[in-house]
């Protein structure tokens, strides 16, 4: 005989709490990891408003931040594999422009051309664009990165000059040995 809803079957009901409290407590701890709402809700099932409450009900907020960043590396994926469709687009071109080049009649040569025509304004379309931010952000990143190289450089020298200083000239590039030969290192103790 089947139950009727609301009808308990023995053990049923501390089943179906151990459900909901094992999603409860994946959910805190992915809120713990810093993923946000609509991640959390896509990866364990839950509604986002009952994430909202199970966060809520933990004292756990969302960190904007971390959002924030979410949504920036999404868009740069996005931007990624719709740059990846726009280079497939122009191999596309480049196969068109060599079918067009082949015709040998009109009839193909103009289907050739039509295509041509179609995947170039596609590629067009997909091309993602960088804005003045993107711009600025990669610019940052880049000196950023010039600076980390420039002080690894730097700290090379000072070990290839110590160790010239020393006379252990093994393990130091030529063209440093013939730099000190011809600029020797003036002391700051002088």
């Amino acid at each position: 005989m089947a139950n009727e809803p609301g009808e308990e079957v023995e053990g049923e009901s501390e089943v179906a709490a151990g459900l909901v409290q094992g999603r409860a407590w994946e959910v805190v701890r992915l809120i713990g990891q810093g993923l946000g709402r609509n991640e959390i809700a896509k990866l364990t099932g839950v509604s986002t408003a009952s994430v909202s409450r199970i966060a809520k009900r933990n004292g756990m907020t969302f960190d904007r931040t971390q959002t924030e960043k979410a949504l920036k590396a999404r868009i740069s994926d996005l931007n990624l594999r719709q740059a990846g469709l726009a280079e497939a687009l122009a191999d596309r071109v480049a196969v068109a422009i060599a079918f067009a080049d082949a015709a040998t009649s009109y009839r193909d040569w103009a289907f050739a051309w039509k295509a041509i025509s179609d995947a170039t304004q596609a590629y067009r379309r997909m091309k993602p664009e960088l804005t003045q931010d993107d711009t600025i952000e990669e610019g940052k990143s880049l000196i950023g990165d010039i600076l980390a190289g420039i002080k690894v450089q730097s700290a090379m020298l000072n070990v290839y000059d110590d160790m010239y200083d020393r006379g252990e000239l093994e393990g130091i590039p030529q063209a440093h040995i013939e730099y000190r030969k011809n600029n020797p290192r003036v002391s700051s103790n002088d």
